[in-house]
């Protein structure tokens, strides 16, 4: 019996220890980290984008993160949202022109351009995404965009297709009709304070009264002047 006694102490004694350890890790697990994971994107269907007052692009989407379709908000710093646009091909230049339409009206802000559940799809950029909260997976920020290559591109149409019903192989490096357009708004706002017009007159004349759409133009201009000194 005594063996029997000192057999179910251990036993007990194990149970106990174990118990211990399972809650300690839970425990820790439940510590917010300061360090934030990193998660990749390269594909993306974009139903709503929204203007603030912030230095900030938010794209509400439908995005594959690993295997996973998630819900999830992006958010884009001006210059990385004009990348998007800029090597997105077809579905950059029709997102272009949305937001162009949208800001050139006289609502007030938040402008909110709302694209339905059959938004353009977005496949030939990889995102790095950063958590704002951890294990949030609702909002994400872009820290990094990388255009990706024919060979990339194609090895994942496949999944694609099947995730968002199409997809794209076509060059991403073609500046698009509606970023030249915003580019050629914002030299001709350029040449007018050059004459001593006012800021706000220059605005009014070159059409980029609203704030968003100046700051869009700017990194428009900047991409098309890099791009045609190559």
């Amino acid at each position: 019996m005594p063996k029997r006694k000192n057999k179910y102490k251990y036993v007990n004694s194990l149970r106990s220890r174990l118990r211990i350890f399972v809650l300690t890790n839970k425990m820790i697990a439940m510590i917010p980290s300061t360090t934030p994971q990193i998660f990749v994107t390269d594909s993306f269907r974009c139903h709503r984008v929204v203007f603030d007052q912030s230095d900030m692009v938010s794209l509400h989407t439908t995005c594959r993160i690993g295997i996973t379709l998630k819900k999830t908000v992006l958010l884009f710093s001006f210059s990385m949202f004009n990348d998007l646009l800029r090597f997105s091909g077809q579905s950059g230049e029709a997102l272009q022109l949305a937001v162009s339409n949208k800001l050139l009206s006289d609502e007030e802000t938040p402008y909110v351009i709302d694209l339905g559940t059959d938004g353009p799809v977005f496949t030939t950029c990889r995102l790095q995404l950063a958590e704002l909260i951890r294990f949030d997976d609702t909002c994400y920020s872009v820290d990094g965009l990388f255009p990706l290559s024919f060979v990339q591109r194609a090895r994942k149409l496949r999944f694609d297709i099947a995730d968002f019903g199409k997809a794209s192989l076509q060059q991403n490096e073609m500046v698009n009709h509606a970023l030249k357009k915003a580019a050629a708004m914002y030299r001709y706002y350029e040449g007018l304070l050059e004459l001593n017009i006012s800021d706000e007159a220059a605005r009014e004349k070159a059409g980029l009264k609203n704030d968003s759409l100046l700051k869009m133009a700017y990194q428009a201009a900047k991409t098309t002047n890099k791009t045609y000194h190559h």
